[in-house]
């Protein structure tokens, strides 16, 4: 019997297809699959750089670098979530274009005059007692986030302070510019201001570490034209070179009124124009 051509193109239902048909199929398929596979690599790859770029070097630091210098600190700094959970809270609504954010410890947080002292500059406190760059390294993204500001100032002086939990001026140095890093990767165009320790009573005879510690503020900022170095050695020193008492309160660590009222002009004129 002689084939009909309609039995060989068009099959009965629940047959084998012809090979040329399972050709074209195949042909039909490779674009498909190799358009699949162009736009897998391409996620893969824009995924794999990315994690690269978040991987270069802050001031030397990578990403990698900066957790593994942060380990050994995090449980202590656990201390103080609490507190900058608080002083986090009122980000979105704290700051704005000309406002001047306060990072560091209670020199900051206790200043209960800095907005006259500081007049005519806005300020915004992200400060806690006993604060040390170990922890503000870890916080600072947190106490920032969403925060607006042009500057920020950043102050601690409790890293070196002759116990045993005192870790070294290049450790400082190192944490300071992870700091720095986070400043201005929530605020690119900010200006970063580092104060150096001041010249205390209670721990002057550790003063000649931490000079260290300045020098290491003072390198940073050398290095970046954003962020600047603030001395303030020479207007807390008498003529003999020791720390003038009539600048502290009676634990001879903190200023007193007459000390912060010395340190802001210091600061402002640092500061420039509001």
């Amino acid at each position: 019997m002689q084939s009909h051509p309609s039995d060989t193109q068009n099959p009965t239902p629940g047959t084998d297809a012809p090979s040329g048909h399972m050709h074209r199929e195949r042909s039909f398929l490779w674009p498909v699959l190799l358009t699949s596979w162009v736009v897998s690599f391409s996620i893969a790859w824009t995924h794999e750089t990315a994690e690269i770029q978040d991987n270069s070097p802050i001031f030397g630091i990578t990403d990698s670098e900066t957790q593994y210098l942060l380990a050994p600190f995090r449980k202590a700094a656990l201390e103080w979530e609490k507190d900058v959970e608080k002083l986090s809270a009122t980000n979105e609504t704290a700051g704005s274009e000309d406002t001047i954010v306060c990072l560091g410890s209670s020199s900051f947080r206790i200043w209960d005059t800095i907005d006259s002292d500081m007049a005519p500059y806005r300020m915004v406190r992200r400060a806690y007692g006993s604060a040390r760059y170990r922890d503000l390294a870890i916080y600072t993204p947190k106490l920032i986030h969403n925060l607006a500001f042009s500057k920020a100032m950043v102050f601690i002086g409790n890293d070196i302070v002759g116990k045993d939990l005192d870790v070294t001026p290049e450790t400082v140095g190192k944490l300071a510019r992870i700091v720095v890093g986070s400043i201005l990767k929530e605020q690119p165009t900010a200006s970063v201001y580092l104060i150096a320790v001041t010249p205390t009573p209670s721990r002057f005879k550790l003063w000649n570490k931490i000079q260290l510690v300045n020098q290491q503020l003072e390198q940073i900022a050398s290095e970046q034209s954003q962020v600047h170095f603030i001395p303030t050695a020479n207007s807390f020193l008498d003529a003999d070179g020791h720390p003038i008492e009539g600048y502290f309160k009676s634990d001879m660590l903190h200023l007193n009124h007459e000390g912060y009222r010395i340190w802001a002009d210091i600061l402002k004129k640092h500061l420039g124009e509001p």
